[in-house]
């Protein structure tokens, strides 16, 4: 995939670690700490669940929501190369960069694996 000339106006041609031109984007957001904001929600609303306060048990949960939604909207982007998984914080211009796709990180998992039997082979045939 090619990042056009959109994208490459944002300084970053190519991975400065590996060289590799295909890059993705994301937010620079911890998976975890969203996974653990949802899940203390839902712990904090059990009680209140349990006592028939439903209308408690929706502000519980839509407070973290909304809370969860700032803080994904306060956070900016990351891009990330997908061979080395270098990550490049602080660009300009990294709305233009692609996505992540599942494919282009399939292809990259496979080369990773092949070159791993490659080396294992290699050290096994010495």
């Amino acid at each position: 995939m090619h990042l056009g000339a959109a994208a490459t106006e944002g300084g970053l041609h190519a991975c400065a670690i590996c060289g590799n031109a295909q890059l993705y984007r994301k937010k620079d957001f911890p998976q975890r700490l969203g996974l653990a904001i949802l899940a203390l929600a839902c712990l904090a609303s059990i009680e209140p669940y349990r006592r028939y306060m439903i209308w408690l048990v929706w502000t519980i949960l839509l407070g973290s929501l909304a809370f969860d939604y700032l803080l994904y909207r306060l956070v900016g982007d990351v891009v990330v190369c997908y061979r080395c998984l270098a990550q490049y914080r602080a660009l300009p211009g990294t709305a233009l960069f692609p996505p992540y796709e599942l494919g282009i990180a399939e292809r990259y998992r496979q080369e990773k694996i092949r070159l791993q039997q490659m080396e294992t082979t290699k050290k096994e045939s010495k």
